[in-house]
């Protein structure tokens, strides 16, 4: 295939969106800049070992005056996996941090790796370094239209990739759109791009640690079958995510996408103590995409400083699919109780209710009715309380509504599919997927991760961001 720079079109069209999600989802990209990696040396004068991230600070001198500098880690079970305990650095200490800066000249780095002097390193990654980073190399020359193909790719197609994904085949759907066509991919739209009888699309994701990544998927249609590669051209990753390299996907019907089960099958037995067995995944997370509210709505919350998780509060149903933590699920007459580890959240699922109750206070938990459709557990969850996508702080209003389907696979995993929608602010559902599966020992005891807002407090005292924090903190 073809690589050459792109096109002003193409840039204009599409790259315009990249800038709004830029810095989607997470508090490390609405802090810190995620395309600048900078290294530093110095000594520690304080540790904070506390979820739901570990800070460091450090003083660094240049040119004879010393600063102050924030070091952001990771939180307490991820530095644990790699070796990092409460001991591990200690004031007094000298070491090497290698990370990216904070935004606006905050004396403050995102931990890449950071090493004890004379001592170990210590990488955030897998490897520790990126597996694939921008490549302008890669970028495909495209225009904008193409009606031959446009009127080929047009339909539903079942899409795969070169990689796990969470649950079955997604659904890639070729809508028209004015003169030309428009991609959607798990109700995300995608502009499409042309580059002689190859299509090109662009999906505006984010890594493991938060930052924007820009994957170019470039395709060629045979007859029912399509074939393309995946490249990153913007943002990095390490191996653990977002490495998926080649997709494929073959024409389907919508009625493939009714995902009922025949009434025959009986509802199965969800009880015991389920772990995640896969994260983002390697195509990210769809963005959440606001209209013209959602997007007024958002300009009152500042990045980062309002999130619930960073300040150890509930974060609600949608959010769950992105926690690491065990979900023990218990049975009773009229209802499941889901009691997840992370955040010590207590959710229970009703099926003795036929309609929900306009009248019931909002909650960060909702009500959520059940009904068994064959052998899927489907959740229809309302009266929920206003509260924010990701950690960009992407809002939600009161009359937001999620719609869960549980099922289990054949090799006993169980994969959880969640809509969110949200006519007030989001102009398409948002998608999340994962997978559980049961532990082995049902008779151990879930582990619930400690969770203390001081640290986020504290990095906002050191930046100088307090008052402003409490000035514009939104009703």
């Amino acid at each position: 295939m073809h690589r050459s720079i792109l096109s002003r079109l193409l840039l204009l069209a599409v790259l315009s969106t990249a800038a709004a999600g830029a810095f989607a989802h997470h508090s490390i990209a609405g802090q810190y800049v995620s395309d600048e990696v900078i290294v530093l040396e110095g000594e520690v004068t304080d540790v904070s070992f506390r979820n739901p991230h570990v800070h460091l600070y450090i003083d660094v001198v240049e040119n004879g005056e010393i600063s102050n500098w924030g070091v952001g880690l990771q939180n307490v079970a991820i530095l644990r996996r790699i070796g990092v305990n409460r001991d591990t650095f200690a004031v007094g200490d000298r070491v090497k941090v290698t990370g990216n800066p904070g935004k606006d000249n905050t004396p403050k780095i995102y931990v890449i790796k950071i090493q004890e002097e004379g001592g170990d390193e210590y990488a955030m990654f897998r490897d520790g370094t990126p597996a694939r980073a921008a490549n302008e190399d890669a970028i495909v020359v495209a225009t904008s239209e193409n009606a031959s193909l446009s009127k080929q790719l047009q339909g539903d197609w079942s899409f795969e990739i070169d990689k796990r994904l969470p649950g079955s085949s997604l659904r890639l759907q070729f809508e028209k759109n004015g003169g030309g066509v428009q991609a959607v991919l798990d109700s995300e739209a995608i502009d499409v791009g042309f580059a002689g009888a190859e299509f090109v699309l662009l999906l505006h994701r984010e890594n493991a640690a938060g930052s924007a990544v820009t994957l170019q998927l470039t395709g060629q249609v045979d007859g029912d079958q399509i074939a393309g590669d995946i490249e990153m051209i913007a943002g990095a990753t390490n191996l653990t995510n977002l490495d998926a390299m080649t997709f494929t996907a073959t024409r389907s019907s919508p009625e493939h996408w009714d995902r009922s089960t025949p009434e025959a099958m009986q509802p199965v037995d969800l009880s015991g103590i389920w772990r995640r067995t896969i994260g983002v995944g390697p195509l990210g997370r769809t963005n959440p995409q606001l209209n013209a509210a959602g997007q007024a709505r958002h300009e009152d919350f500042m990045r980062s400083l309002y999130d619930p998780a960073l300040r150890c509060l509930s974060v609600g149903p949608m959010r769950k699919y992105a926690d690491p933590g065990s979900v023990e699920i218990l049975p009773s007459t009229n209802r499941l109780t889901f009691l997840y580890a992370s955040g010590h959240d207590v959710r229970r699922i009703y099926f003795d209710r036929d309609q929900h109750n306009d009248e019931r206070d909002h909650d960060v938990m909702g009500e959520s009715l059940a009904h068994w459709d064959g052998a899927t557990l489907v959740i229809d969850t309302r009266s929920l309380s206003p509260t924010v996508i990701t950690h960009n702080s992407e809002p939600t209003s009161e009359n937001a509504r999620i719609v869960e389907r549980y099922w289990l696979e054949d090799n006993g995993d169980l994969t959880m599919e969640a809509r969110l929608h949200d006519p007030e602010y989001l102009e398409r559902p948002v998608v999340r997927r994962t997978q559980w599966r049961r532990t082995e020992n049902q008779q151990q005891d879930i582990i619930y991760g400690a969770c203390d807002p001081d640290s986020h407090y504290q990095t906002m005292f050191h930046d100088g961001a307090l008052p402003k924090y409490f000035e514009n903190r939104p009703e």
